[in-house]
């Protein structure tokens, strides 16, 4: 049983209900929004007359046959592709500019990507030599209430650092969003550090914030007068371009997203990157109050509020384990280039950029990520985390690499690899889950991000109960109506909003009930509110069910003898059948098998009948299906079985059968207009 922390706990109790097939609510969807912050482009001198362009970069792949279309500044780009391809969108600043120069300006520079099946998306913001990528968020693993990560600092030896300003962005998914911001740092554009503002935005509009200044713990959540008015948004954090590491010169861009507070966790492991000897520097963000935080199980002697962060540093090669005693955000920075030793073979490689950890309760079991070309990217590599115990059923590009594992200090119960790869689309795969995170070097120069992320919202729990038995976490069945109750912890809450994903009309209530009539996947929603007259601690959970139609044929003799005759009846063409149970009316069941009964049939009966009971695999009863029997004092024959229609020629004979034969029956054949030649019972 895992420790909830938060107050706010949902447990969803499940009466007899239509839940079905859970599936992890990660990184891959049908629906994105996206922006992109300021990197450091220069316009063409005659020093440079080139300029150095950035450049809006999308990596779409596919984990399923789909189409889909890019939105952006009224135009569009449209994709198509088969599972494991992938679709790469990259446009020039000085062609068409989709970044963020602002601060404190509302803006039409939302991205939206739509798909008809599901894939990944991630968002490289490229420059030569200044460049930083992160996984995209899905629209259903949005959030409403962030804090952001970001940096700044100011290297005294040179002026790289004069125009780095650390960047907070907001991109809005629906029209008429309230959005509360609460820098913490004074913004260029005016926000004054800890003092909330207000915006409003409409749909794919989007908001810049710029400070000199680390706007790390900067809170940016959507406020309303009705829980209704709560609507999700797109969040990043990051910096322009900036060291890391106060060891000298070489500064780079940083990009990521924000991950919702409510999939913020408490355990996470540290896995040092390869190919680099500088070490790495960690930021720790709490979302509650005296939050506590443990490196290796040492108690570190800072104790965190709500948005405040510590900054950790790692040596060189040197993994280890963060926990904390309340949910937190944990993000790596790869340091500057010349924070390497100088004698190591590499010291020129590497540069800044970062990447928010994924917590060990949220661990993905497959995906498919792309190790990206970049102009000066040498080497790409992967860290993976998994339980030990489990390593061994990693498997990348179809290859077992257990034997690449090693024991992660401070936690046995983990083991992290880190693994050099091809530039290109890759798929990692353990069964037990992982946390994988792919990034790359070369000169001066580097990526990083999430290769894709568990994003289950932690502050919720799902049971259900059942008139008949399951099997599975969460099991929807198909025309099975039932209760749902919602129970939280918090009796603060009492508004609850449901939405079961198949277009019937959300409903209101602590319990609800609901029927899916018609087979398929659908995303279940729950909005958890203090009142129908607030955004305030709103919490939301999102997760999916397969609906199942089971589907079966069943065959065998439809007239027989009373008393004496045994007949076996079987069923055939089964789709979504787990298991079967048999039930006879007018005879009795002999022997049952997988898919068959032998039947010996009782007195006469003109409405007898074999009826089969079909179960998909998660234990939901789907139709009867029921074939009507005739038990005769003689059987009435139907028609033989082969050609009815034939040309004379003596040499070619043609073959009968009698229709539904049963053992025990003698068949007397009689032909007319032809010659029985041969026979069989």
């Amino acid at each position: 049983m895992r420790v909830i922390y938060r107050a706010l706990l949902l447990l969803l109790v499940l009466q007899a209900s239509s839940l079905s097939g859970y599936a992890q609510l990660s990184t891959t969807g049908k629906e994105f929004w996206v922006g992109f912050m300021e990197n450091n482009r220069s316009f063409p001198t005659t020093g440079n007359p080139a300029g150095t362009p950035d450049y809006a970069v999308i990596l779409i792949t596919a984990t399923e046959n789909t189409t889909g279309v890019i939105e952006y500044l009224g135009k569009t780009t449209p994709f198509s592709l088969t599972t494991g391809q992938q679709f790469i969108f990259r446009t020039s600043s000085f062609d068409l500019d989709l970044l963020h120069r602002s601060s404190g300006v509302i803006e039409n520079l939302g991205i939206h990507i739509t798909a008809s099946g599901k894939i990944a998306v991630h968002a490289i913001n490229e420059r030569y030599r200044s460049a930083d990528g992160t996984v995209v968020l899905p629209i259903t693993a949005l959030g409403k209430d962030h804090y952001i990560t970001s940096h700044f600092e100011v290297n005294p030896s040179s002026n790289l650092n004069v125009n780095n300003e650390s960047t907070l962005l907001v991109v809005a998914t629906e029209d008429n969003t309230r959005i509360e911001i609460t820098t913490s740092e004074n913004s260029i554009s005016g926000n004054s550090k800890g003092i909330p503002s207000e915006i409003t935005l409409n749909r794919g509009q989007s908001y810049q914030i710029k400070a000199r200044g680390d706007l790390t713990g900067s809170r940016v959540r959507v406020v309303g007068d009705k829980a209704d008015d709560c609507k999700k948004i797109a969040v990043y954090g990051g910096n322009k371009w900036t060291s890391v590491g106060a060891c000298g010169q070489a500064n780079d861009h940083l990009y990521q997203q924000a991950y919702p507070i409510n999939t913020w966790g408490s355990s996470f492991v540290h896995t040092a990157l390869l190919g680099r000897s500088s070490g790495e520097l960690v930021k720790v963000l709490a979302s509650e109050d005296n939050t506590e935080v443990r490196v290796n199980g040492l108690l570190q002697a800072k104790v965190l509020n709500r948005g405040e962060w510590m900054s950790l540093e790692f040596g060189a090669n040197v993994s280890g384990k963060i926990d904390t005693s309340k949910p937190a955000s944990v993000t790596v920075f790869s340091k500057s280039q010349s924070c390497n030793n100088p004698s190591d073979p590499f010291a020129t490689n590497g540069d800044p950029f970062m990447i928010s950890y994924s917590p060990t309760e949220q661990l993905l079991t497959e995906l498919t990520f792309n190790a990206y070309a970049l102009p000066s990217i040498v080497n790409h590599y992967v860290n993976i985390v998994v339980k030990a115990g489990e390593e061994n059923k990693t498997r990348l590009d179809g290859v077992a690499v257990g034997g690449s594992f090693q024991m992660l200090p401070g936690d046995p119960t983990y083991k992290v690899a880190r693994i050099e790869i091809t530039q290109g689309v890759h798929n990692l795969s353990n069964p037990s889950g992982f946390a994988a995170y792919v990034y790359g070097f070369g000169n001066i120069e580097s990526y990083g991000y999430a290769a894709g992320a568990s994003l289950n919202g932690l502050n919720f729990e799902t049971e259900p109960d059942y008139d008949f038995d399951v099997v599975g976490d969460n099991v929807a069945c198909l025309n099975q109506g039932g209760s749902w109750t919602v129970n939280p912890e918090n009796p603060d809450f009492t508004y609850f909003v449901w939405n079961f994903g198949d277009g019937t009309p959300t409903k209101i209530g602590k319990t609800v009930t609901h029927t899916y009539t018609k087979p398929g996947k659908y995303q279940v929603i729950i909005v958890a509110s203090l009142s129908p007259n607030s955004c305030d601690e709103q919490e939301e959970t999102t997760f999916e069910v397969e609906v199942l139609e089971t589907k079966v044929e069943l065959i065998g003799s439809k007239s027989v003898c009373p008393l004496v005759e045994e007949v076996m009846y079987r069923v055939k063409n089964k789709q979504n059948i787990g298991r079967m149970v048999f039930e006879v009316e007018g005879g009795t069941i002999l022997q049952s098998y997988s898919d068959s009964v032998l039947v010996r049939w009782g007195p006469s009966n003109p409405n007898a009948k074999v009826r089969v009971l079909p179960f998909s695999a998660n234990g939901c009863p789907g139709a009867a299906v029921e074939l009507p029997v005739v038990v005769n004092l003689r059987i009435v024959v139907t028609e033989a079985l082969g050609e009815k229609e034939v040309c004379f020629d003596p040499s070619v004979n043609f073959t009968y059968s009698a229709p539904d034969p049963s053992a025990g029956r003698r068949y007397e054949w009689i032909v007319k207009g032809g010659t029985l030649v041969s026979g069989q019972n």
